[in-house]
């Protein structure tokens, strides 16, 4: 075997006292064809396992501790046709589960398989067998916390959906049920789903959430229980406000539905303040009712700056992207600043047609993180800001953003300072009371890396592996926090 030229860079910074240095290992340059997908499927047996589905083939190629290939195996799946639809490592880092659709006999099926840290086939189970799909359905999955549990969404119709739960540890199915609510249309009335470490299913639609009809605004939840127990719904009123990018999660310690927000009382361009709210399943009378709260003036005169509007104060742009449990029934609500702008004019809409085949040319913006804890009664805790300016044209945005590094005393944030090639790559380092560090950690100068951090994933508390994608052609980055 012919193994890769390494890249192994060390980088120094200081955190108060303490000296932590950032190692990274990078491995050899793998061609991409632009219809290839890749799933990084997690750490197993002291390997980084990438899974690439190109077109008939599904290669799992396994990384050893220098990052260095060490073998690579074509996965015998069934059937043909085959549409994979997540890959899941075992929590004990035993294995890693693969499940997917295949076609047989003109019948579509869905297969669970599980696989050793080795890439070899130890079980197996045909879940379901969908007879023929007239159209090709969409598909929704949500993970429990634990990821023992999963949940599929299927929808061929939009009047109703399919979801089908799976215990994964027992290879076998929960349930597989249809929901129908009244006048419901999937894509404008549902908003998210979740399962519990148990299995129960919770699935979300949005009503009236329309400036018009905003006092009849509500959430209505849908719950299955895994034990086959009674169905039901709760309704959750939420007053005069208008809401968006509410994040669902399910509270397993605690035992209950959280949720947090933003909200408006006039549109959905500023964001006024936030909102949080609980639901306990087993007694949902005895549920805590949203509670909102305004943004801090002075947090939304940091974030606005000149366009501060002191008649209607609020945040433009603002979206959810992580909603973090707190163990005593609070939440840390990550929000960014993103914007996605269209260029038009005669002269661009010339160079649109000849150079791009009519596709919109699109800027991105994304920018400040605001941070907001609540407490569990939903009164404020704490709030900041973290600055950041990233700015590229045309990207769908990959490179931009950040990534979110969980550990039991901090959270990082990871993310590329500028879009270019040569970048310097950054972090801020968050604490329990919201107060923070920024480091510069490396640049890539000379390394030629492009970090994709939102399609990074944590294999240890103090490690990460990231995509780097660069003219077709794709490279792993381990990188690792030492403390010494």
């Amino acid at each position: 075997m012919r193994f890769p030229t390494l890249v192994l860079c060390c980088f120094l910074l200081f955190l108060g006292t303490c000296v932590r240095a950032q190692v990274l290992t990078v491995s050899e340059e793998i061609p991409m064809r632009n219809d290839t997908k890749y799933t990084l499927v997690g750490k197993l047996g002291g390997q980084v396992l990438l899974l690439q589905d190109r077109e008939n083939k599904h290669l799992l190629t396994a990384y050893g501790r220098s990052m260095n290939q060490s073998w690579e195996k074509d996965l015998e799946l069934r059937g043909r046709n085959i549409r994979m639809l997540d890959a899941l490592p075992v929590q004990d880092g035993t294995g890693f589960h693969l499940l997917y659709l295949f076609r047989d006999k003109g019948r579509n099926h869905l297969q669970l398989d599980r696989y050793n840290p080795a890439g070899n086939l130890q079980d197996s189970v045909t879940l379901v067998d969908f007879g023929m799909f007239v159209t090709t359905p969409e598909d929704e999955i949500y993970h429990s916390e634990d990821d023992s549990k999963l949940l599929l969404l299927m929808i061929d119709q939009q009047s109703k959906a399919r979801y089908l739960g799976i215990d994964l540890d027992s290879m076998r199915l929960l349930y597989d049920r249809e929901l129908e609510p009244e006048k419901f249309f999937f894509n404008d009335d549902f908003l998210q789903a979740e399962i519990s470490n148990t299995g129960d299913m919770y699935f979300i639609v949005e009503r009236d959430n329309f400036k018009s009809r905003r006092r009849k605004h509500r959430y209505e939840v849908y719950t299955h229980r895994a034990d086959g127990g009674e169905r039901g719904m709760i309704d959750v009123n939420l007053g005069d406000s208008l809401t968006y990018d509410v994040f669902f999660k399910y509270d397993n310690l605690n035992r209950r539905l959280v949720a947090g927000g933003l909200y408006s009382t006039k549109d959905f361009i500023r964001a006024e303040g936030y909102f949080y709210l609980w639901i306990n399943p087993e007694n949902p009378r005895d549920e805590l009712r949203p509670r909102f709260q305004e943004f801090p003036l002075n947090l939304v005169k940091n974030v606005e700056g000149r366009k501060f509007n002191k008649r209607n104060p609020g945040i433009n742009e603002l979206t959810v992207r992580e909603a973090m449990l707190r163990r005593d029934g609070g939440m840390v609500m990550i929000t960014e600043r993103d914007r996605r702008l269209q260029r038009r004019g005669g002269a661009l809409q010339n160079q649109l047609l000849n150079t791009y085949g009519g596709r919109p040319l699109v800027d991105y913006h994304l920018d400040e993180i605001v941070v907001f804890s609540v407490n569990p009664d939903g009164s404020p805790h704490w709030s900041n800001i973290m600055h950041k300016k990233q700015y590229s044209q045309d990207d769908n945005g990959i490179y931009s953003s950040f990534f979110l590094m969980e550990t039991p005393s901090r959270l990082r944030l990871l993310f590329n300072d500028e879009i270019r090639f040569e970048n310097t790559v950054s972090e801020y380092v968050l604490n329990t009371r919201g107060e923070f560090d920024r480091n510069t950690l490396f640049h890539t100068r000379d390394l030629n890396l492009r970090l994709r951090f939102r399609d990074g994933i944590q294999v240890a508390a103090n490690e990460l592996v990231l995509p780097s994608e660069h003219r077709n052609r794709l490279r792993l980055v381990k990188m690792t926090y030492d403390a010494r």
